[in-house]
Formats: C-alpha cells, structure tokens, sequence
C-alpha cells in the first residue's frame, strides 16, 4: 500500500534490490526466507549472493531460472503483452479480481474481504501497471533469471522446506519442483493435493510448519 519512489518501474530486479535494503536496514540475521511465485526469483537473488546469512528457505510454487515452459510463456503473452493484456490489467483490473482469487483451490476461503485485500491497492488505472509488468517480466527478465540459476548451487548446503500445490494450472507442474529438489539437495518435500498457486491461501498451517521443522533441523 506505500508509495513507490520516483522513476521505480517495479521490475523484479528493482523489487529484489528493496527487499535486499529493507534486509540490511533492519539488520536481520540467521533467517528463514519464505518465497513464492514472483517471490522466488526476487528472494533467491539475495539468497545466492548472502548464503551466510540465511538458515532456512521454505520454496512454494515458484522458480529461479527462465522460463521455458509453454503455460508460462503463454501467460506472459497473454497477461503481460500489448494490448490487450495491458487493458486487462489497467482497465479491468483483471489480475488481482480473477487471477488471484482462481489460484486458490479453497473456494470458501475466497471472501469478499480476501477480494478486497488484493484489489484495494490498486484502485486506479496507474496503479495497476505493475500487475502488467510482472507477467511481462517472466519474458523479459530472462538474463537476470539465466544468472540467478547459475547461481543456486551456492544453495547447496542450505536446509529448505519445499511445499508445492498441486492444483496450480499457473505454470508449476511437478517438474518444477523436481528442480528444486535438485538445486536445494537438503530439502523436506511435501506435495500438497489440496493446494493450487497460492499456498499461502489454501494451505498457511502448513507453510507455518515448514518454518518450524527448519528451526528444529537447524
């Protein structure tokens, strides 16, 4: 809900550089980073690059390398092109009011207070310009992402707990997380049949848990 800086276009990179500020600034130590969709790549870039710094990782649902796979080439054509995924975004609004509420599998959980938590921040058409440029992005970030992969194996050590939905029709099949399992060899896995994008929204017991199994591994 804050106010972005002058001259901030909002691209992940620019979005990692704040997270990585807002780190230092608050001095933080020996934590838990907790990622997710676009969460991935903007956490991941401080993660390979503060190893040290870090006890844990819980992965959801997300990614750290370009994308190669059609559903989330199609969606960032679709969501993120010219013009009609730009008057999707501005004028409709289309992201926060379909997007997000059809990523979570607990239909019941989508009230209308969770619907206005997620459009109440961008009320205006300006103010929806950044939900145009992160579908945009999964295609035009692709350097920044080629190298924060080349990069992961400085995660080799870290302890990870991965939760992955398996109802997300947004690009994240279970190859995805094989990947991670992968590239974050001292992982606990679980696979979640009753979860879809959001895990947050359909499944933050378990997101909760995974953050103290890593306390307790660590």
């Amino acid at each position: 809900m804050s106010k972005a800086p002058d001259g901030y276009r909002f691209t992940p990179q620019e979005q990692s550089e704040a997270v990585h500020d807002l780190i230092r600034r608050l001095d933080l130590k020996d934590f838990i980073l907790v990622v997710q969709d676009w969460g991935g790549p903007i956490g991941l870039n401080y993660a390979v690059r503060h190893r040290d710094n870090l006890r844990g990782i819980v992965v959801m649902n997300t990614w750290a390398w370009p994308a190669e796979i059609l559903p989330m080439k199609l969606f960032s054509i679709a969501m993120g092109g010219w013009p009609v995924g730009y008057w999707l975004q501005t004028r409709r609004n289309f992201f926060a009011k379909v997007i997000v509420p059809h990523g979570i599998y607990h239909a019941e959980k989508v009230t209308e207070g969770l619907r206005n938590a997620y459009t109440a921040p961008f009320p205006t058409p300006k103010s929806r310009i950044p939900t145009w440029i992160f579908p945009r992005q999964i295609r035009k970030a692709r350097t920044w992402l080629a190298n924060m992969e080349s990069q992961l194996s400085n995660l080799s050590d870290l302890p990870a707990h991965i939760l992955w939905g398996t109802k997300d029709s947004a690009g994240f099949p279970l190859e995805q997380m094989a990947k991670w399992q992968k590239y974050l060899p001292l992982n606990e896995t679980e696979i979640l049949e009753d979860a879809s994008h959001y895990v947050q929204e359909d499944r933050p017991d378990r997101i909760a848990a995974s953050i103290r199994r890593i306390q307790s591994r660590t």
